[in-house]
């Protein structure tokens, strides 16, 4: 079985609520799927599979700052401020200067999760420029509304 990332966004009152264990994480819709390449994406966008440095580590926010605990899914979370920085870092890159951002050889070497021996190098960069856009897209969203994101990988 594959392991998906999803995010949702909600308002910092919901986001309490959810820390604090009064409401699961399942409660709203996904609205954005990186599917299997969340990791992939953390390591292109921080160099290492977890606790990526701010703001490139709050755009997959694999960070354990950033953590809810909970039986069904490995859960994160970033306020509205971490948002706004990885939306600005999202930006400040071109399609081009993403795609140079990473070795495909490299990456299918590395044991990520999300790449293997199988993976074709066409469908592997034509996947992560529509994650990249699907990503600018989301977190200018969130961004304007100014609310929380959840990012959960199940």
């Amino acid at each position: 079985m594959k392991r998906h990332g999803y995010y949702y966004y909600i308002d910092e009152p919901g986001m309490r609520e959810i820390k604090a264990g009064d409401e699961s994480v399942f409660t709203m819709p996904m609205l954005l799927s990186l599917d299997e390449y969340w990791e992939v994406l953390h390591y292109i966008f921080c160099g290492k599979k977890h606790n990526g440095a701010a703001p490139w580590g709050y755009i997959v926010p694999l960070r354990a700052e950033n953590y809810i605990r909970d039986a069904l899914a490995t859960v994160h979370f970033i306020y509205p401020e971490q948002v706004r920085m990885a939306k600005d870092a999202l930006f400040s890159i071109s399609e081009e200067q993403f795609t140079a951002m990473y070795n495909f050889k490299e990456l299918k070497k590395s044991g990520l999760y999300g790449i293997n021996w199988r993976t074709k190098k066409e469908r592997f960069d034509k996947d992560l420029l529509l994650n990249f856009h699907g990503l600018r897209a989301f977190f200018d969203k969130v961004a304007q509304s100014n609310d929380c994101i959840i990012f959960y990988i199940v």
